[in-house]
């Protein structure tokens, strides 16, 4: 079992790192795919409704490179894309993180921006490094640019220069828009997101996997990472259990979470 960072990012708690959570599909590295792109979740929902589940990862590979499902004009860029998309999502069936999202997105196409952005936050830390500035904001209150370009310069300090910093805070403000926290172009303000069953699902199981049983899991890193409190993360972990996605029990303060359906997913963890 991976131990809980104690003040990581955020305070969030986000795991420290483990043989066991990186092969479920957890990144820690200081590097990731917002150094020149964004979450990229058009390009993704084009891919996963292209690629039936249960494919393999060369079925992937085919996809975009050879059937160009992305619509992509040149080589270069099919490569490129497939590149990302690999940091970010690791498009294998048999890594953890990206199997949930495919069963998810299976059962709610539509909670695809909220199911992205949580494979995306757990794989590459650049896209963490700008939470802050975007949890913190109230809803309306406008985001700059460069808050989230500070935010990295504090968690990575010299270790990108300041042009690279801007460039990276660009496409992180890009995905948190793309993902539903951000509205406007150049302008850019705080909304209020509506997390999903299937998101949640999502966020209860990877706090699960990663240490945050019982009551916990209500706040764990993905949960506050959808905004939600303690208490509203539980109400909609009972809609999700009602809508047969998970099995929640409350008996007195214990708390009994499974997930059938995601059975096959567990990995390494335990």
């Amino acid at each position: 079992m991976s131990a809980i960072a104690p003040a990581g990012l955020l305070s969030l708690g986000f795991p420290v790192a483990s043989p066991a959570l990186e092969t479920f599909g957890l990144k820690f590295s200081s590097g990731g795919a917002h150094i020149s792109r964004t979450m990229m979740i058009k390009e993704l929902g084009a891919l996963l409704a292209s690629v039936p589940q249960g494919s393999g990862v060369g079925d992937y590979r085919e996809a975009i490179l050879h059937q160009n499902v992305l619509g992509k004009t040149t080589d270069s860029t099919r490569q490129k894309s497939l590149r990302h998309l690999r940091e970010l999502y690791s498009l294998d069936e048999a890594t953890p993180v990206f199997g949930l999202l495919r069963k998810l997105y299976a059962m709610d196409a539509a909670s695809l921006p909220l199911l992205g952005v949580q494979v995306a936050w757990a794989r590459d830390p650049l896209l963490r490094a700008t939470t802050e500035p975007v949890l913190d904001a109230s809803e309306g209150e406008r985001v700059e640019t460069a808050s989230l370009a500070e935010a990295l310069a504090a968690d990575f300090g010299d270790r990108y220069s300041e042009l690279s910093r801007n460039k990276i805070a660009r496409n992180a403000a890009s995905s948190w828009t793309q993902s539903g926290y951000l509205t406007g172009r150049a302008k850019k303000t705080r909304q209020r997101i509506e997390p999903t069953v299937a998101a949640v699902t999502m966020a209860l199981f990877l706090g699960d996997r990663t240490g945050h049983h019982g009551d916990v899991v209500f706040s764990s890193p993905w949960c506050r990472l959808l905004g939600l409190s303690s208490d509203r993360a539980k109400v909609v972990g009972f809609e999700a259990h009602r809508a047969g996605l998970l099995n929640l029990r409350a008996v007195g303060e214990v708390i009994e979470l499974r997930f059938p359906l995601l059975a096959d997913l567990q990995g390494q963890l335990s």
